[in-house]
């Protein structure tokens, strides 16, 4: 009897083996159309009429997400961090082109995060995000975003937009002297 028990033992452990190195193929994963351009990124903002940076000792968050009908040539940008500067908070829908991993805007509306109304036009030039190409101190490498912005709500001034697509790692949060 106790070899019955034994064996019927060992061959439940057996067919447990076997069942339990069934291999499973990845997820598919769905994109959005304008992912690459899509994320969180930390940015300094310089005054080019001034050549000065708006902070010297703080990075800025914005984000660029897709609209709400998946479009593959526009995306939002918004503005999450309060600046200390005219700009303000700033959200506004821009034309982007995914294959050559640039953006720009003319006249666009710029929205009230709460209320929807609008507050003014923006225009965005020189559009870029580079993949691959900041090195970033925790030894991950990011990718780099730039772009130049005028406003009517400082219609005088042109700033630039430089920074990276945010790795959350705690080293990587205050990092401000990328090239």
């Amino acid at each position: 009897m106790k070899s019955i028990i034994r064996s019927l033992i060992l061959l439940c452990v057996f067919a447990a083996s076997f069942i339990s190195c069934e291999t499973y193929s990845d997820p598919k994963v769905d994109y959005t159309p304008i992912y690459q351009l899509s994320g969180e990124w930390r940015v300094r903002v310089t005054n080019l009429s001034t050549n000065t940076l708006i902070s010297s000792s703080a990075m800025y968050t914005l984000g660029t997400y897709n609209t709400e009908d998946y479009s593959a040539n526009q995306m939002w940008l918004r503005i999450t961090s309060n600046m200390p500067s005219k700009l303000g908070t700033l959200k506004v829908k821009i034309n982007c082109d995914v294959p050559t991993l640039s953006f720009s805007a003319s006249n666009a509306s710029d929205i009230h995060v709460t209320t929807n109304a609008a507050l003014g036009t923006v225009n965005i030039t020189e559009g870029k995000v580079t993949l691959n190409s900041v090195t970033m101190p925790s030894g991950v490498t990011s990718d780099r975003i730039s772009f130049k912005l005028t406003t009517t709500k400082s219609p005088d001034v042109t700033y630039l937009f430089e920074g990276y697509r945010r790795t959350r790692w705690n080293e990587d949060e205050t990092f401000i002297t990328f090239k």
